[in-house]
């Protein structure tokens, strides 16, 4: 093996530039050179790429985001250019691919696996959305931004006796939102459908203002409802005012926290190490605190269900 490629694909996230490291790294012991496609995808459509080394990659690693650049390519689902991209590859001795990204850019890797390129898949996602895989990439470090930002918030929410409904990223997965509500010892943590009950928010402000609580703080995760529909039934049934707070993109930023630094070095190293066994449609992962890896076809049969 003497060329290998990477990229970062769909929604950025804190580890993504630790895991490149981590690549460059591993490739550097065995004099495989690193081929870095720019913008997710769409670099592999254009061959639009960068050489990879230690002088380039390691001012980048404890950053966030990823310096590569990310995007999401509908193109890229196309036939004829997922064929293309496979022959310009071979073309190139380009002699596998590491994928970093969630559960739709493991999908184009499986696409290319089919083709021939040999491919691996990296779990980065803030979501920890990925089946098979106890932790992803910028999970940890989703989890500190919400703290801290929501304490900020809290201080002002306890000023004015104030009720918040504060919305978490997570699309299907109320992973963020469970763990963020725990260590903010919300009044409640509405993480899956089951979880809301208007009466029971009703009977829970009560209990907090009974205990003399100056603030009421509920987390929500997006895939079960937005903090704006929250906020409409909770008044609409109950009558309590709410302060609606959707989080957005500062969940994604900041610098990694050290296990997302750690994990990606790991993830990256071991990505490599699956390629020079000639192992593909792989994807590393997190099982009883160890770093591993499971077959991308397991990961989509539990992604369908």
């Amino acid at each position: 093996m003497k060329r290998i490629g990477v990229l970062t694909s769909g929604g950025d996230a804190p580890g993504m530039n630790a895991a490149i490291n981590g690549i460059v790294d591993e490739a550097r012991k065995h004099n495989i050179e690193v081929r870095g496609y720019l913008e997710g995808y769409a670099g592999l459509i254009a061959n639009d790429y960068i050489e990879l080394t230690p002088e380039v990659v390691k001012p980048h690693h404890h950053v966030g985001g990823t310096f590569l650049g990310t995007s999401r390519s509908e193109e890229f689902k196309k036939a004829e250019v997922q064929a293309g991209v496979a022959k310009q590859l071979k073309q190139d001795n380009v002699d596998g691919l590491v994928v970093i990204g969630g559960d739709g850019s493991y999908h184009g890797a499986y696409s290319l696996s089919k083709l021939g390129i040999q491919t691996i898949g990296i779990p980065g996602t803030i979501d920890n959305d990925i089946p098979l895989t106890e932790l992803t990439l910028g999970f940890k470090t989703a989890i500190r931004n919400v703290v801290e930002t929501v304490d900020i918030i809290m201080q002002s929410a306890s000023s004015h006796k104030h009720l918040y409904g504060i919305e978490v990223m997570g699309r299907r997965a109320g992973d963020l939102a469970r763990w963020t509500g725990r260590a903010l010892d919300a009044d409640g943590i509405i993480a899956e459908p089951g979880d809301f009950d208007v009466n029971l928010v009703k009977e829970t402000i009560e209990k907090s203002q009974a205990m003399n609580k100056r603030y009421q703080l509920f987390i929500i995760a997006e895939g079960v409802m937005s903090a704006q529909e929250f906020k409409e039934v909770v008044e609409r049934e109950t009558g309590y005012p709410i302060h609606p707070l959707l989080l957005g993109h500062i969940q994604r930023g900041g610098n990694p926290v050290a296990e997302d630094r750690i994990l990606g070095l790991d993830f990256g190293e071991h990505a490599v190490a699956l390629l020079r066994e000639g192992k593909t449609e792989r994807c590393t992962a997190v099982i009883d605190n160890k770093v591993t890896d499971v077959s991308f076809e397991e990961t989509f049969a539990l992604i369908e269900k």
